[in-house]
């Protein structure tokens, strides 16, 4: 029956949350007598260790008596290397030739399990369900290369063009060494960007690009201007992705709802994007957006399993910083972005902001 309350449960659940973060970096940057040459090296270090803990005790809802409890343990690594390489070089006065490499690597493990006890004081089996309880290893090694010309003419028009290679090896593992199957891929990722520098230092652009593994098309109109100490920025954009990724729900037995990831359907996305950075004394302020409205469909036939949304999606932030002076400051940063739609239904939004004294 519409209405009726088929079942009520009473539990007293305990979770340990705790994390630590080791983040490192290193760079350097070499000059030449010739201006505008310039080699630049970056190298990034980052590692987080997480242990993620809960103990579930599923009580009698009447005389809260302990029938059973549940335990989980799931400590985890997530770690990231990177190391970059990029060199420019001008040619003559009116050309500029730039390269370089990029290498990532990627490391996560994460060793989950699952416990059952009965009553208060029962000793805890573990189960040995492969979906409850594993152990995964997962390593991810991205590999870049890439090269740019741009060449400004006399009248102040401006055409640079480049690519960009990408090669993704995936190697995942679970217990007993368990393989899972996930094909390496690489990336060809060209682009071009065309300018025209007006008066008074304002700049009208116009771009492409297209990026891997969705597909997208990225299409950029913008305009730069600054004036009396205010920087503005605006630029309209039209994106189309082929294969977007997108979550996807699906029905597992009676009781089961499976959210996964899928390469599926189709993206479009027109708008607009607005940035202004203003400079005040001491005072640095500068805030923007993103306004756009996405249409989503994933192109299958039939019926039951055809799907599609559409809606507006925003975005703002708002950063600023005040220099007190003797290498004193103070730096906050806010950011909010409104719900964002989905192939199936929407995502809500949410908001970060932190407040910094250096």
């Amino acid at each position: 029956q519409a209405n009726e309350l088929r079942a009520t449960s009473l539990r007293d659940v305990n979770v340990k949350d705790l994390s630590n973060n080791v983040d490192v970096s290193l760079t350097y940057t070499r000059t030449y007598a010739k201006p505008q040459r310039e080699l630049n090296v970056l190298a990034l270090y980052s590692r987080n260790d997480r242990t993620n803990d809960f103990t579930n005790s599923i009580l009698n809802a009447s005389t809260r008596e302990v029938l059973s409890r549940l335990k989980n343990l799931n400590p985890s690594l997530n770690q990231e290397s990177t190391i970059q390489i990029d060199y420019q070089t001008p040619i003559g006065k009116t050309q500029m030739l730039e390269f370089g490499a990029k290498q990532i690597m990627r490391q996560v493990d994460s060793d989950f399990e699952y416990f059952f006890a009965t009553g208060a004081t029962g000793e805890y089996a573990r189960n040995p369900n492969a979906q409850l309880s594993n152990a995964l290893d997962y390593d991810q090694n991205v590999s870049a290369a890439y090269t740019s010309y741009t060449y400004t003419s006399k009248t102040n028009y401006s055409i640079k063009a480049g690519v960009r290679y990408e090669y993704t090896d995936i190697r995942a593992t679970l217990q007993n060494e368990q393989r899972i199957a996930i094909p390496s891929y690489g990336a060809l990722v060209p682009s071009i960007n065309l300018s025209k520098k007006l008066k008074k230092g304002d700049i009208i652009k116009l771009s492409y690009n297209a990026l891997d593994p969705e597909f997208t098309n990225n299409f950029e109109l913008g305009y730069s201007t600054y004036i009396k100490g205010v920087a503005l920025n605006i630029t309209t954009f039209a994106r189309n992705t082929n294969n977007a990724i997108q979550s996807v729900r699906d029905i597992v037995g009676r009781d089961t709802i499976r959210t996964t990831f899928q390469n599926i359907g189709r993206e479009d996305a027109y708008g607009v994007n607005l940035s202004l950075n203003v400079n005040v004394g001491k005072l640095n302020i500068g805030t923007g957006g993103d306004l756009y409205y996405a249409t989503l469909r994933n192109n299958v036939p039939d019926p039951l399993y055809n799907a599609s949304n559409q809606g507006w999606v925003y975005n703002l932030r708002l950063f600023g910083g005040w220099n007190f002076g003797n290498g004193w400051g103070l730096q906050t940063f806010s950011f909010y972005r409104g719900r964002a739609v989905q192939l199936q239904g929407i995502q809500g939004g949410f908001g970060i902001y932190s407040l910094g004294v250096k």
